[in-house]
């Protein structure tokens, strides 16, 4: 019994010397990890058969505008619809803005929760009167994006060891302006 004791002890202690370590994420590296984990998701979509494909062309992230707790993301790129054996593209730039949300199992951050700001669909096959196909358009987007990561914590390249990577299950999620803060839990 009098083992126990300063084993529980070193055990506490190492424990709550990982919740000191921290790993910032800034915006620029979320773009570049959104962009490429929307072309990943968009190839596995066309490969299992899907007649909607989504090609970014641009991304502009800004984590924690006005001091809010949130992510706004303006996307530009370009949606097409393959069907009736013809491609019917349409030109996309959409403002949207939501929470991120941290999975610990997938130990990645993804957007919850998106709200549409503002929105401009150019398809030239589309008739003048194109609320219900913008709402189309918008739900494809935000369907897309929520079930993309804007970012995956990777343990090995962070310099986290087995403490840390124990902790990863639990990371708590800081907004600040510019940047996310990942922080082994508790």
């Amino acid at each position: 019994m009098r083992h126990l004791v300063p084993l529980i002890l070193i055990c506490l202690l190492g424990l709550s010397g990982c919740s000191s370590l921290s790993y910032s994420v800034s915006e620029a590296t979320m773009q570049e990890e959104l962009t490429a984990a929307v072309e990943g998701f968009d190839r596995s979509q066309l490969k299992s058969g899907s007649p909607l494909s989504l090609t970014l062309e641009s991304t502009d992230l800004a984590v924690g505008p006005d001091g809010r707790d949130v992510i706004r993301l303006a996307v530009a790129g370009r949606v097409a619809v393959n069907a009736f054996a013809s491609n019917l593209p349409a030109d996309v730039a959409l403002s949207l803005e939501g929470t991120p949300y941290y999975d610990s199992d997938e130990r990645a951050i993804y957007l919850r929760r998106l709200s549409l700001l503002d929105s401009r669909i150019d398809a030239p096959w589309l008739p003048m009167d194109i609320a219900p196909v913008t709402d189309l358009v918008v739900r494809l987007v935000a369907q897309t994006l929520e079930n993309v990561p804007v970012y995956r914590l990777d343990p090995d390249a962070m310099g986290w060891g087995w403490k840390e990577r124990l902790a990863s299950r639990a990371v708590t999620l800081d907004i600040q302006p510019g940047k996310l803060v990942l922080k082994p839990g508790r």
